[in-house]
């Protein structure tokens, strides 16, 4: 007896031509589409597989293209949580696309693959040299970094640089003391680039050598705090260069479960909107804890400082805030508002820049006692 298998095979042209039933658009169209293979990016069962799932996600893509013809249909993560929206490869409809998905595509694939090879090697390399593997393709390193969190995201990593591909060194620390971090040290009394880490990295040394953690936005003042031997001595010095990068950020949040609750934690920023702005990215910047350091408080330049400096040689150093500078700052109080801050940081933080905005006046942080930033820092801490 032969085995019978009810199997309901889609509709072709001819029947859409010769059948009898009335047929509409959407049916003609649903029968043209394709059958895609979906893909979906999630976290893994385990970060440690984390190199066997890039490479099944790989082989099933390239499966699905080469041997069986199917459409790529790429989600990721989860549903209701999906970090980027689907793409499909090669693309097919009647709707407008938005971007180009064949360029997603091909930049999600290449990364994938990189971040394979580097998990596999066990090495790390940097978003620069990723990018310039292939210029073409990536356009600027930004998107790189983009695609990298996209990643990150959907395999809900705890760290980015789990990925193995980390951005480039560019904050500066000053310890009085050496610092271990597993094989590791960051020398004491030298200017050092802020080390590579991962989520298992955790400091040690002689504690009792720092009072203090001092964060600061430009890198010009933190030369002057480190050539200031009352306040290097005891001071570990640290600066982002501007906005910092997320390993700036990283490097505050070991320092601050590695050193004793009695060790203060101090940011100080240019007297402008974009000041007030950094020290946010510092204290918090996203709902990443490794990328946050709440135990930070921001101290100024204050614009009040700077009016009252009533000693200063060179008279008011200050500048106009200009119509771009207030709009800015403006958004910046409305998200301040609904942002929960640790200890006075809230309170800190908007009164100054109502201050700068009703004055509509903005300075720089070294600007301050007759730009003598170690005199102005040394009476600020007593």
């Amino acid at each position: 007896m032969g085995i019978q298998a009810n199997v309901k095979l889609r509709e072709s042209l001819h029947d859409f031509k010769h059948g009898k039933q009335l047929r509409t658009r959407r049916l003609l169209m649903d029968a043209l589409t394709p059958c895609a293979r979906e893909i979906r990016l999630t976290k893994p069962d385990d970060s440690e597989q984390l190199a066997a799932e890039i490479s099944t996600l790989l082989s099933l893509m390239k499966n699905a293209v080469e041997q069986h013809g199917e459409p790529l249909h790429i989600v990721l993560g989860l549903y209701g949580k999906q970090v980027k929206q689907p793409m499909r490869f090669p693309f097919y409809g009647f709707e407008r696309v938005a971007g180009v998905s064949a360029d997603k595509t091909a930049i999600l694939i290449s990364l994938m693959k990189r971040v394979q090879r580097q998990l596999d090697l066990k090495e790390t390399c940097t978003v620069r040299d990723v990018f310039y593997i292939n210029v073409e393709l990536y356009k600027n390193q930004r998107m790189v970094t983009e695609w990298l969190n996209a990643l990150s995201e959907a395999f809900e990593l705890p760290h980015r640089d789990m990925l193995r591909v980390v951005a480039a060194q560019k904050g500066l620390c000053f310890t009085p003391i050496d610092l271990h971090h597993g094989d590791s040290m960051i020398l004491k009394h030298q200017k050092s680039l802020i080390p590579f880490m991962d989520i298992n990295t955790h400091f040690t040394g002689m504690w009792s050598g720092v009072d203090r953690v001092v964060v600061l936005e430009k890198d010009a003042v933190f030369n002057t705090l480190v050539d200031s031997l009352p306040v290097s001595a005891s001071a570990l010095i640290v600066t982002g260069k501007g906005y910092p990068d997320w390993r700036t950020r990283h490097f505050l949040n070991k320092l601050m479960l590695s050193c004793p609750p009695r060790v203060v934690f101090e940011v100080y920023t240019d007297s402008d909107p974009y000041g007030i702005d950094i020290a946010l990215k510092y204290v918090q910047n996203c709902e990443k804890f490794v990328y946050n350091c709440p135990k930070l408080c921001y101290k100024g330049v204050l614009i009040q400082e700077l009016l009252n400096d009533r000693l200063s040689t060179r008279g008011l150093q200050l500048l106009n805030l200009t119509i771009r500078d207030i709009n800015f700052g403006m958004r910046l109080l409305q998200r301040a508002a609904g942002l929960e801050l640790p200890g006075n940081n809230k309170r800190v933080l908007t009164q100054e820049l109502q201050r700068q905005l009703f004055y509509s006046k903005k300075a720089e942080m070294n600007s301050v006692s007759n730009s003598d930033f170690a005199s102005y820092f040394s009476k600020k801490i007593k």
